[in-house]
């Protein structure tokens, strides 16, 4: 089908649990494939059929979300169902699917895009990853996405961000089926500032799949792409020189107490409260 301009491919497999097409015990997956990428769309879904499941009928059909969201025509609602014997049966549903070719993300308010770091892995010595420079709330960030082989062409990505010095895993299975080369697979990454106080510290992250256009209306030197967003929050902190005395008059702001220390504890000593407690202890 064409959902906004994007040729897409959806893929249902139904996998005996018995390896054999007998009456029994079946997963179905559904996955989402665009040029030579492929991604699982929902959880399996788990079936007893007694009919052969080689004459299996599925209805898959896409709606349009929301208008008022950006960018503009990107937001779908997708269903699967399944026909046996004139009954139909919904498997999969999902109200959050965006996708598209090329949108328009310029209309994004205020986005701030990740530029990605040409060479920029190799020279942090981490061939199998991407680095993507941004700007977030003031503070400068590098988003790292990393890719691990997991066999017969499956992928998992990851995303962590570091900034300061500092760092942390954001997305961390994003699973993926490549058939060509995975470095060639690209993302599009942004964030969006939220209303907050002190100003710059909140901020909406977005990632989309970016992948090449093919099919009806795409031309051999169109430099045309079909983009899928994977993985969001709306509620990444990081900013700087975060003006903290905004908050008013009746904050209390704490002051260092002397220098760092470092206190070294026996293993057997560790607890989260500092002590070894015993069975009669109450839990804190």
């Amino acid at each position: 089908m064409v959902a906004a301009g994007a040729p897409l491919a959806f893929l249902l497999s139904v996998e005996p649990s018995n390896g054999k097409p007998t009456p029994g015990k079946y997963t179905i997956r559904l996955s989402l494939k665009t040029d030579d990428v492929e991604r699982p769309i929902g959880e399996p879904v788990s079936l007893r059929l007694s009919v052969d499941p080689r004459k299996l009928d599925f209805a898959v059909f896409l709606f349009p979300g929301k208008n008022d969201v950006l960018p503009a025509g990107c937001l779908y609602s997708l269903r699967v169902w399944l026909r046996a014997n004139g009954v139909d049966h919904r498997l999969f549903g999902e109200d959050e699917l965006w996708l598209g070719a090329d949108p328009d993300f310029g209309t994004v308010e205020n986005a701030s895009f990740a530029c990605l770091r040409p060479g920029g892995a190799t020279a942090l010595g981490v061939p199998d990853a991407q680095v993507y420079d941004a700007i977030v709330g003031r503070a400068r960030v590098q988003f790292v996405i990393r890719w691990q082989p997991l066999g017969d062409r499956y992928y998992r990505y990851t995303m962590e961000y570091t900034a300061g010095g500092v760092g942390n895993i954001l997305m961390d299975d994003l699973r993926l089926r490549v058939e060509g080369d995975p470095r060639r697979v690209a993302f599009l990454v942004y964030t969006v500032p939220v209303r907050s106080v002190p100003a710059g510290a909140s901020h909406r992250l977005r990632v989309w799949l970016k992948t090449r256009r093919d099919g009806p209306g795409a031309g051999a030197l169109d430099d045309s792409y079909v983009y899928q967003r994977v993985w969001k929050s709306d509620a990444f902190k990081i900013g700087a020189r975060l003006d903290f005395e905004v908050l008013g008059p009746r904050i209390i702001m704490g002051s260092p107490a002397g220098s760092p220390q470092t206190v070294v504890m026996e293993a057997a000593a560790r607890s989260p409260v500092g002590y070894q407690r015993d069975t009669k202890s109450p839990i804190v």
